[in-house]
């Protein structure tokens, strides 16, 4: 192993964490224009998303090159490995976090105001950004005890979700004329949903490099 292979790898894992720092940045930005209605917020999510897709574009380019050019041995590939599929569900979060601030947008054109954000909207924001953060902090400390506990967290997250969708349909059906901002309400806590499933397969994934273990779908054997 040469001291210019440690060098690119270990810049290749400085490139995954700064990729997740963005995605966090996005997804609190997100988070935070949901509960303010903030615009200001949400167009920082829209001009960061370059920023995100340039990251991923980089790190997958260095990683097929080490692959490559370096054939690193079984642990190194690993890594590598591990880091292009996080890259992934990274670039993914970002993608989320752009929809969810093309939703509050739609909401101010709808006139609706902050106070009318529900308290259950506002805590699947909450809870996904913790989600998020966690998982960042489980990409830079590679704690494998900390992914669990990240793949148990999202329970929590599907389950405001599924609480979102029955209160906003059964309202729907009450008074049409709230149709146009609970879909858009519907959406933002689709999406957030969806950035708990992409935290969760980051932990599997930092799991594998840490244990060489697959875990995916093991809750459902």
């Amino acid at each position: 192993m040469t001291t210019h292979f440690i060098e690119l790898m270990e810049d290749l894992q400085r490139r995954c964490i700064r990729m997740a720092g963005l995605a966090q940045q996005a997804v609190g930005n997100a988070a935070t224009a949901v509960k303010t209605l903030d615009l200001t917020l949400a167009q920082a999510v829209h001009e960061g998303e370059k920023a995100i897709d340039a990251e991923e574009v980089e790190i997958e380019r260095q990683a097929i090159n080490l692959l490559l050019l370096h054939h690193p041995a079984a642990t190194d590939f690993r890594t590598v490995f591990g880091i292009v599929k996080i890259n992934a569900d990274l670039e993914r979060i970002g993608d989320c976090a752009v929809n969810v601030a093309q939703q509050v947008g739609r909401l101010a054109q709808l006139g609706v105001e902050s106070s009318n954000v529900p308290w259950d909207v506002r805590a699947i924001a909450e809870a996904t950004l913790k989600q998020v953060e966690d998982t960042v902090r489980c990409i830079a400390s590679r704690d494998s005890g900390l992914a669990d506990r990240i793949r148990k967290a999202d329970d929590l997250v599907d389950a405001l979700n599924s609480q979102i969708m029955q209160e906003l349909q059964a309202g729907m059906q009450q008074d049409s004329t709230t149709v146009p901002a609970d879909l858009a309400m519907i959406m933002i806590a689709k999406n957030f949903e969806r950035i708990g499933d992409h935290c969760v397969n980051i932990a599997e994934d930092v799991v594998f490099l840490m244990r060489g273990q697959i875990v995916r779908h093991a809750h459902e054997q």
